[in-house]
């Protein structure tokens, strides 16, 4: 069993109350996956919404929601892109340096 990415896990903490500690990242997919399954039945906007400010790729959530183009479910699939999504921004976020700002203006 793979653990899930620490630092992944923390950004998904963010927008999701996962249990405290280490997951693995079958633990880890089967509770967004529970989680996500909810919000599709009670708060669909919100869910959609969360998909887009975690910057989802639209097309991948479509395919992940229509049945004729994955025999994974709904709401496992949109579990696997908001995790992968968030091991790329890891990875991203390590490839990427970026110098601090030193003037409070610069942003």
């Amino acid at each position: 069993m793979n653990l899930a990415n620490s630092t992944a896990l923390d950004l998904l903490r963010r927008d999701f109350p996962l249990p405290p500690g280490g997951m693995t990242e079958a633990e880890l997919l089967d509770w967004l996956a529970d989680r996500i399954a909810g919000l599709l039945r009670t708060r669909p906007e919100y869910l959609m919404s969360l998909c887009y400010t975690l910057d989802l790729d639209e097309g991948e959530v479509s395919r992940a929601l229509s049945p004729a183009a994955t025999t994974e479910a709904p709401h496992r699939a949109l579990a696997r892109l908001l995790y992968e999504r968030q091991c790329r921004r890891v990875a991203t976020k390590k490839s990427v340096s970026t110098e601090p700002l030193t003037d409070p203006n610069a942003w």
